[in-house]
């Protein structure tokens, strides 16, 4: 894309004669945010969609750590930079080529922050069910983490699992934990964030300092959703033997050396840990069916649950803001007044 210009207000959107005006959030360095304008097509290209965001859920931990500037995950993921992948948008044109789609549609995609895009039909998530509340539907992936955590490393009925964290992938992995008929323990410092994982279905809730107390044998399997060595020593102590800790956080990101050792052998190899990265999946199925649990077949069921009121988005959800207020509610996220889970950006 080639952006026309850096925007320096916060106007409304606008179009050109040949079509929509895009606004795009960018961060040019921690803390510095700019909205960037770029003109788009009044027509969908051949394969492609022509779509306008309805809603977007904020992804607290990937986008708080690029607005505070921790170190980037991974080569080529520093500034200047897009923010956020939880899309709900509506389609306004379809190019020539394109079957399934109509004007009017509403879709997932993995959109980062923006007014209007255009993207291959291809790169579509989800197309919406048309009663679907789009606020909902905007949260289907951050479902997806947990879901996902769950699956690989391998939560069954009866397992013990406790989760580390409850920002909203951990959250979300105590709803999908539960789901899969574990006994979860749920482990945060904040009273609110406690109340929505038992809500949630979480059989007990502590404080990091009360976990040894109730870990008993310890726990099958152990979520971490967060960066800090302290909590990577309390997965270690609270996992049993033989069991797995599944890595949704990134351990180290941003803290200084730990001072002890985060492979100390009186835990990974006398109880013969597993210890797996659990934040991507397959892309897409495969067409001798290896790939069962892929990302696209995950969110297709994540949506139908979210949709038919077995899953509840609503507990992410701390508020809606209009998109041009996302710097308020990134601190509002960093500050932690009343616990908030998430924000969504509204663009309509």
């Amino acid at each position: 894309m080639n952006p026309s210009r850096i925007a320096s207000d916060h106007g409304q959107i606008g179009s050109t004669a040949s079509g929509p005006v895009a606004r795009i959030v960018s961060l040019a360095g921690p803390r510095r945010l700019v909205w960037r304008e770029e003109p788009l097509p009044a027509a969908a290209p051949a394969g492609m969609l022509l779509c306008a965001t309805t809603v977007s859920a904020i992804s607290p931990g990937t986008e708080l750590a690029a607005w505070v500037g921790l170190p980037p995950l991974r080569d080529g993921t520093g500034y200047p930079r897009v923010q956020g992948y939880c899309n709900v948008a509506r389609v306004l044109d379809v190019g020539a080529g394109v079957d399934g789609f109509e004007r009017g549609d509403r879709i997932l995609s993995f959109q980062s922050h923006r007014s209007h895009f255009v993207l291959p039909a291809a790169d579509v998530l989800l197309r919406l069910p048309i009663d679907a509340s789009a606020e909902s539907l905007a949260c289907t992936y951050l479902f997806h983490l947990g879901h996902n955590a769950v699956l690989r490393a391998g939560v069954r009925l009866s397992s013990r699992v406790v989760v580390i964290g409850l920002g909203a992938l951990g959250l979300a992995s105590v709803a999908m934990a539960a789901r899969a008929g574990a006994e979860v323990v749920a482990v945060s410092a904040h009273d609110r964030p406690r109340e929505i994982a038992q809500r949630l279905g979480a059989q007990a809730v502590c404080g990091r300092s009360d976990l040894p107390a109730r870990r008993g044998p310890g726990a099958d399997v152990v979520i971490v959703t967060t960066n800090t060595w302290s909590d990577w020593q309390l997965a270690l102590e609270s996992a049993a033997m033989r069991g797995t800790i599944a890595v949704l956080g990134f351990p180290g990101r941003g803290q200084p050396p730990g001072d002890f050792n985060p492979l100390d052998s009186r835990h990974f190899y006398t109880k013969q840990l597993r210890i797996e990265a659990v934040g991507l999946s397959p892309e897409h199925p495969d067409a001798r069916g290896f790939l069962r649990f892929n990302e696209r077949d995950n969110l297709a069921y994540l949506s139908a649950e979210l949709c038919a009121g077995r899953l509840d988005a609503s507990v992410l959800i701390s508020g809606e803001l209009p998109a041009e207020q996302i710097e308020r509610a990134y601190e509002r996220l960093i500050e932690r007044r009343d616990s908030p889970v998430t924000y969504l950006l509204r663009w309509d």
